[in-house]
């Protein structure tokens, strides 16, 4: 029929091109746009063998960097009559530097009996832990192979990473290891919780790239095949993708694993707070202005830095049209005079620019008064 229809359409061009001179010009310029379509589709099968191409080199130039991490670990038994038990379970890693030490997550390695790596050529190693931080779930392994060339992974800048950038996640869902899947970034400077200790992890990248049990520990590449996180979490009703998975931001490893790899514990600025962001109702709860920013304190930990500086707690509850919020509390709006308008700031400007054993000054609203307030930070309860 489509033949038919084609002939039909010849015909009645035909035809009417000797009735008039108008007629005779719409030939060409229908020859025209269907040489455009044509040209169209071409350009659009190039560019997606051009992607198609680029995707395959990235993968083939960052196989050697990328391992998939095997571990065993031991089960006591739960009755007198019982016998431990060994569970084995998979996940991911890439190699950080040419001294053998691999990046994966803590929960991928931690209380484990046993380590073995394994690279994409099949050259299996044992490894052994050399670093772990629960707050961040990184961990820091390590092969003693005097007789191979270790291959890092270029490493890039989380700072840079916009909502919309493609990326690329390699590693082992599922056991089937050096599988690689690709998204975008959907969200950036997420909090999520450590799930290794009661802390949140600061601006953490939000992907839809599938990952799935077994890719933990394992990179997120931008589309130059630069780690910028390592992937860490998902949201999940069924265990597997759902289009939401978290990465650890890259600029937070590069912090952290230097002293992991040193073999000592990372020291988290800590300032001995629980808060809330202010949304725009919390604000006419408060009879606060709109453009004003900041930190509720909602709790104060014993001993802590924020107790020995006299802050404080929310007293009270108040309300507006729909839901009650914290009141009275102290309204933190800057750390050495950088604004804070969320927790999510806060951790990060704690993070990124302060050490325990540092004095710094908040700019804090007190019921309608503003007061600077100076306070020690201390070091983060392990």
């Amino acid at each position: 029929m489509k033949k038919v229809l084609t002939l039909i359409t010849i015909s009645l061009l035909i035809s009417c091109a000797t009735d008039t001179e108008t007629n005779k010009t719409d030939i060409p310029t229908q020859n025209s746009e269907t040489a455009q379509s044509s040209t169209t589709d071409v350009s659009n099968i190039s560019f997606l063998k051009a992607r198609e191409e680029h995707l395959s080199t990235l993968y083939d130039s960052s196989l050697d960097s990328i391992v998939h991490i095997k571990v065993i670990q031991t089960i006591p038994a739960r009755g007198f009559f019982m016998q431990n038990q060994s569970r084995r379970s998979n996940g991911s890693g890439f190699v950080w530097d040419e001294l053998g030490h691999i990046i994966t997550n803590y929960h991928v390695v931690s209380n484990v009996d046993n380590v073995e790596v394994q690279f994409s050529d099949g050259s299996e190693f044992l490894a052994k832990v050399v670093g772990l931080d629960p707050n961040s779930d990184l961990a820091v392994i390590k092969i003693d192979a005097k007789d191979r060339e270790f291959k890092p992974l270029n490493i890039g800048n989380s700072n840079n990473v916009d909502v919309g950038n493609l990326t690329l996640a390699i590693g082992s869902p599922f056991g089937q290891e050096f599988s690689m899947t690709s998204g975008i970034v959907s969200a950036v400077k997420r909090t999520v919780p450590s799930q290794n200790s009661t802390f949140t992890i600061p601006n953490v990248i939000q992907t839809d790239a599938a990952i799935n049990p077994g890719n933990s520990g394992g990179p997120l590449l931008d589309i130059d095949g630069s780690v910028i996180g390592i992937n860490s979490q998902i949201i999940t009703q069924g265990g597997s993708n759902a289009g939401i998975g978290f990465a650890v931001p890259i600029n937070t490893a590069k912090a952290i694993v230097p002293t992991l790899i040193k073999g000592e514990k990372f020291l988290y600025p800590w300032i001995g707070i629980s808060g809330m962001s202010l949304s725009k109702n919390h604000k006419k709860a408060l009879n606060l202005s709109e453009d004003m920013n900041g930190v509720m304190i909602v709790d104060i930990a014993i001993n802590g830095p924020a107790e020995k500086s006299n802050l404080k707690g929310y007293q009270e509850t108040v309300s507006d049209d729909y839901n009650s919020y914290p009141g009275g509390g102290d309204i933190i709006m800057s750390i050495n005079e950088v604004p804070i308008t969320s927790m999510n700031e806060l951790s990060s400007v704690l993070f990124e620019n302060h050490s325990p054993g540092e004095i710094i000054v908040l700019d804090v609203l007190r019921d309608t008064e503003n007061i600077t307030v100076e306070l020690e930070l201390q070091a983060r309860p392990q």
